[in-house]
Order: C-alpha cells, then structure tokens, then sequence
C-alpha cells in the first residue's frame, strides 16, 4: 500500500509540474557559441528568425532528401542580440562573424518561397547535432577568423567559408507573414 501511494503522489507531482518551458532561441545559440549547449540537451528550443539560405536539401538514413532550414536569428553584438532584416545586415554580419543561426531538421518544414528573405517561428529539439554552415560568399573578405566545419564533418564545396551551428530535429516551422 505505501508503495502505491508513493507512486501516485510521485505521478500526481510530475503532473503538476508539466513540461519545461521551451528555451529561447537566442540564449541557446549564444551557449553554443559559448560551448555550453549540453545543458540543453533534449529540451525544445523555441524562437523566430529569418531565412536567408532559402530551401536547403537534407539526406535521410533511407537515401531520400526532404527541405531543411538554416534560420538567421540575429547578430551578437557587443553582447546584446541584434535583429536582422535584410540582406546588407545578414552580409555584415556574416563578414563580422556575429551571425546567431539555427538549423532545422523536420519531415514537415515549409519550403522557402522564391522570395528570401522571409520570416519563420519555429520549435525543435537540440540532442546534441551540428550541421556545417556555408557563409555567403560576400563575406569571405573578412578579417575575423571562421571556425571551420563542424568537428567531424567535411563540407561538399571546397574553397568556402564554414562555420558549426546546433541543428533542432523534430523542428516544425511557420511562415510569419505579419513580421516586417
């Protein structure tokens, strides 16, 4: 009987408490760049960004390909996040090297319209993968160090600019037609 009542009392308790509170966006991708992302391990990341990358294809296990995102959520300047929105931001902050990014992995992500850049809200889980980012080409005149691809992973391009970004899986993601 004592056994019982202990589980209910301990089920009742995890009940009340619900789920974690997602973690915003910013301060995650700020931890990783910190190298501090593995508190976050498994818990959803929430947050609202710009594609400026468009539609990028991701391989599955299977062989098959499906729309994965890499999604711009501001610059780190000075210590403060500053919000980008529009291309000439995106290309300096990618030359300064302060571009705070996400990737998204999810079997149903919206595919980018013709029109970059547009605006997402998103939610996804960290469990600890990297995908390798391409910086744009205007930005390879910078005198700030890239950090290289991701550890582990070679880039398919040679002669570009990389640098390692957290990827969210299970991620959904929606157009914000309302954010300008």
């Amino acid at each position: 009987m004592t056994r019982l009542t202990c589980m209910l009392v301990g089920v009742l308790t995890l009940a009340a408490a619900g789920s974690p509170p997602d973690v915003d966006a910013v301060a995650f991708t700020r931890a990783f760049r910190a190298g501090t992302a593995d508190r976050f391990r498994n818990q959803q990341v929430s947050g609202g960004g710009v594609n400026f990358h468009g539609a990028v294809s991701e391989r599955i296990a299977d062989g098959t390909t499906r729309t994965s995102l890499v999604i711009t959520l501001g610059a780190d300047r000075d210590g403060a996040p500053v919000l980008i929105k529009t291309w000439d931001e995106f290309v300096a902050a990618e030359r300064a090297r302060t571009t705070l990014v996400v990737a998204l992995s999810g079997s149903n992500l919206p595919v980018p319209s013709g029109t970059t850049p547009q605006t997402y809200e998103f939610s996804g889980v960290y469990d600890g993968q990297v995908r390798t980012i391409m910086r744009v080409p205007q930005a390879s005149d910078s005198p700030a160090p890239d950090s290289g691809p991701c550890k582990g992973e070679q880039p398919r391009a040679d002669g570009g600019h990389f640098y390692c970004a957290p990827l969210l899986v299970s991620a959904t993601a929606r157009v914000n037609d309302t954010a300008k």
